[in-house]
């Protein structure tokens, strides 16, 4: 069954209550018991529901983390108009303008810098979303809808965020398997420009079915339809505790069925690889710890498996551009993509 972090949940239901709702009520309404937010995760249908009630009492598709609400419906309205349209990239445009010239509040562009497609977001009033909920659930929206309508997973190059790392930083892991920079400009992910040529192949029946069960069908994607990349990120680290376990790559492509010639092809069809994968894992777990957990930098090196401290700080360093005292010291921003 796919879940969700309570994370999500409780700030979801924080949406409700700084608009003046009763969470307990809320939470009565949809037969969530209170040990249920005690746990580390949800069900993703009950977090659609939860959404789909905040959405419906609120009367505002922003859940009330925006200055000015947004009437139900908009975005099924949006959805409709750009299935006019042939390529992903027009669709984007189009779906772009249609909430430029709609509301305020948000705003975004689609730009191409050097063979990649950025989708940049401006929320005007952050404050109004003191969780980070929404603003992640709208790259969320718009990654996974640009995905359903092309009918093939878009593998993220990297996103970044405007503010510090967060307490929910693993599950983002999942949300955006792709490495992720914060403290950032602006709030934004990339991909391969080459997705933009790709074509719509979805039907209007196809639309009413997806609008019918939102936002169900953003929460998760099939694991079917999951790049070799993302489902290698997932599965190295789901079980993550420490020490990190990277197995060699034969018997990773052996627990998908595949020879490792095979896999290597997938792999390289996504413009990535088995070493850089590693490395995205390792530069993610070594911000977490260091920003989140605080833990000695000694004890992050063996616990993601370097020989000792000075490989790990050589590693930090091709990473980021400075050592992982000088990052958790200054908060200094990574400046190095990989």
């Amino acid at each position: 069954m796919a879940t969700v972090a309570i994370h999500y949940l409780n700030a979801a239901l924080a949406c409700a209550e700084r608009c003046g709702h009763d969470r307990q009520q809320l939470l009565l309404q949809l037969g969530i018991g209170p040990q249920q937010l005690q746990q580390p995760r949800a069900p993703a249908e009950q977090m659609a529901r939860l959404v789909q009630a905040v959405w419906q009492l609120l009367e505002d598709e922003f859940m009330g983390c925006t200055a000015h609400p947004c009437k139900r419906g908009v975005f099924a309205l949006m959805a409709r108009h750009v299935l006019h349209y042939e390529t992903l990239e027009v669709m984007l445009q189009q779906g772009i303008e249609f909430y430029n010239l709609f509301c305020d509040d948000i705003s975004m562009r689609l730009s191409r810098r050097n063979g990649s497609a950025e989708l940049e977001v401006l929320f005007r009033y952050p404050e109004q979303d003191p969780d980070c909920f929404y603003r992640e659930f709208w790259m969320v929206i718009w990654h996974r809808f640009s995905s359903w309508l092309i009918g093939r997973s878009i593998p993220l190059l990297q996103i970044s965020f405007p503010y510090p790392v967060p307490v929910h930083a693993s599950e983002l892991k999942f949300l955006f398997p792709c490495p992720h920079r914060f403290n950032q400009p602006s709030l934004k992910f990339s991909f391969s420009a080459d997705f933009l040529t790709q074509r719509s192949v979805r039907t209007p029946r196809d639309l009413a079915h997806f609008l019918r069960d939102s936002p169900a069908g953003l929460m998760t994607i099939a694991d079917d339809d999951l790049s070799y990349r993302a489902r290698i990120r997932r599965d190295l680290l789901r079980p993550f505790k420490g020490p990190l376990q990277l197995p060699p790559f034969e018997r990773l492509a052996q627990s998908y069925g595949l020879s490792s010639q095979t896999l290597r092809r997938r792999l390289k069809a996504e413009d990535c690889s088995y070493p850089q994968i590693k490395d995205e894992i390792r530069q993610d777990l070594a911000i977490e710890k260091l920003r989140i957990r605080q833990l000695p930098i000694a004890e992050i090196a063996q616990q993601l498996g370097f020989s000792e401290s000075r490989a790990f700080t050589r590693a930090f360093r091709h990473w980021t551009g400075c050592s992982p005292s000088e990052y958790r010291q200054r908060g200094v921003k990574p400046v190095k993509a990989l």
